[in-house]
C-alpha cells in the first residue's frame, strides 16, 4: 500500500511539473535536465564554461612548451640527474663505462636494488655497484639512459644486472637506451 501511495504522488508531482510548465502530457520528459556528458558538441542546451575554465589548463612555471615542462618535470624527479649524465670516468668502486651497450648476460628477473616508479639517485647508484660486487657471478650494471618517459618510469630506478663475459663484443648488445658499467676486476680477468 505504501509503495502504490508513493507512486500515485510521483506521478502527482509529474503532473503538477506539466500544468505549472503549461507543456502538453509528455512533454515533460523532452524538457527534463539532461546531463551534458549525454549532449553532442554544440548541443544548445549544453550548459556554458565555467568563469576562468581556460586558467585551469596552463602550463605549470609559466612554461608553454611541452618539451622543456618534461626537461623541468625530469629535474624535479631526479634531483640527483639521470644515468645518463655519469661522466665516463670509472667509478670509485671499480666499474667502467661501455656507453651505448647492453650485456647479453643480463640476470632475467634479478632487480634487487630500486624498482619500478623509483627515482636514480647517487645513493641507488652506489648500492647497485655494492650489490654486484657482493656477487661473484656479477660481471656488470646496465643503467637506463633512454628519453621515454614510461620505460624511464620502469627502468631509471632499477639498474640491471649481468653474469656473462663483457670483456669483448661478443658478450655486448648495442642499445641506445642503456649504458653498461663493466665490473673490473671481470673485465680485466678475462
Amino acid at each position: 500500500m505504501a509503495e502504490e501511495a508513493e507512486a500515485a504522488l510521483v506521478e502527482c508531482k509529474n503532473n503538477l511539473k506539466v500544468c505549472q510548465a503549461g507543456l502538453e502530457p509528455g512533454a515533460l520528459a523532452a524538457a527534463a535536465v539532461v546531463r551534458s556528458s549525454q549532449l553532442t558538441p554544440g548541443d544548445p542546451r549544453a550548459p556554458d564554461w565555467p568563469e576562468g575554465y581556460g586558467n585551469l589548463l596552463r602550463f605549470p612555471f609559466g612554461i608553454s612548451d611541452m618539451k622543456a615542462l618534461k626537461a623541468v618535470a625530469r629535474e624535479l624527479w631526479m634531483p640527483d640527474g639521470h644515468a645518463a649524465d655519469l661522466g665516463d670516468e670509472d667509478t670509485p668502486l671499480g666499474f667502467a663505462l661501455r656507453r651505448g651497450f647492453r650485456c647479453a648476460s643480463e640476470m632475467v628477473g634479478v632487480h634487487p636494488v630500486g624498482g619500478p616508479g623509483v627515482r636514480f639517485s647517487a645513493e641507488l647508484w652506489e648500492s647497485a655497484q655494492r650489490w654486484c660486487l657482493d656477487q661473484a657471478s656479477c660481471t656488470g650494471v646496465m643503467l637506463y639512459v633512454g628519453n621515454s618517459t614510461m620505460n624511464c618510469h620502469h627502468w631509471c630506478g632499477r639498474p640491471q644486472f649481468c653474469d656473462g663475459d663483457v670483456a669483448d663484443a661478443s658478450g655486448l648488445e648495442e642499445s641506445e637506451e642503456w649504458n653498461l658499467w663493466s665490473r673490473q676486476s671481470h673485465a680485466e680477468a678475462s
